[in-house]
């Protein structure tokens, strides 16, 4: 047993020495470590809209092929259903396809490619978590004060959203001098996704800022009255079915007993 264990630790150490000099020789090539950090962001914005709105079907087979399918999103997917994110989602998951034939990656399922144990190696990894950290805490420290609810749901989808604005903009700002470099499909494919992206994103941003700290339960009852009188009006950050109860407690005037 003592054999084994200490076999068993020889090995580790030297692949843990492999590891470390593969990082030294990835740490001084400049293009490959754009390449691998662009699609570890996107590869993170894709696996984190799938998981935080609940989209069925994606698989990493759908994503490496590009036929990805995406449904209408509603109030059960995400409460910021009402921005129509589809459509930038949609090219989130189909341009992993498009990274894929401009980095030749194709190889994917050989774990013995090079470009396969950079992804794996522990010390790459822990390089774009200290970027990714950083870049979560910037965009924590300008939207900070707006990222607090007193309604668990909204405020979930507050700090999900910072997750995904995070994950974008590592990806833009490692892609950005690669571009030049795509053939020209590829290329306009990637600029009109980021060009989409940019104008969702912002348009989610200037919501949350609006907003300031807000009287939750007097908006959503404002809210439902503009609803209630034919306008269109967008639900992010508040839920419909809260504004409802809301009402329905003001009501009947037992508003305080009602947990919401």
């Amino acid at each position: 047993m003592k054999l084994k264990r200490k076999l068993r630790k020889q090995k580790e150490k030297q692949e843990l020495v492999s590891k470390a000099l593969d990082y030294k020789e990835f740490s001084t090539q400049k293009n490959e470590k754009t390449k691998v950090f662009s699609m570890m962001a996107l590869s993170n914005l894709c696996k984190h809209y799938r998981n935080y709105f609940n989209i069925p079907n994606i698989t990493d087979e759908n994503l490496v092929n590009g036929d990805t399918k995406i449904p209408v999103l509603t109030e059960k997917n995400t409460l910021w259903c009402t921005f129509k994110l589809e459509d930038i989602i949609q090219r989130t998951f189909r341009a992993v396809s498009r990274l894929i034939q401009e980095y030749e990656y194709e190889d994917l399922q050989n774990p013995n490619q090079r470009k396969i144990k950079d992804f794996k190696n522990e010390f790459v990894i822990v390089e774009f978590s200290k970027m990714y950290q950083e870049e979560l805490m910037e965009l924590k420290f300008g939207f900070g004060k707006y990222l607090k609810s007193n309604y668990k749901e909204t405020e979930k989808a507050l700090k999900e959203m910072i997750v995904l604005f995070a994950y974008y903009e590592i990806f833009k700002k490692q892609i950005q001098d690669k571009l030049k470099d795509f053939n020209k499909n590829n290329r306009m494919y990637i600029k009109t996704f980021i060009t989409k992206t940019d104008r969702k994103f912002e348009e989610i941003k200037d919501v949350i800022i609006e907003g300031g700290e807000p009287d939750f339960k007097k908006d959503m009852l404002e809210l439902l009255k503009f609803e209630e009188a034919g306008i269109k009006i967008k639900w992010v950050g508040y839920s419909r079915k809260q504004a409802l109860k809301l009402k329905k407690c003001a009501e009947s005037q037992i508003c305080g007993g009602i947990k919401i």
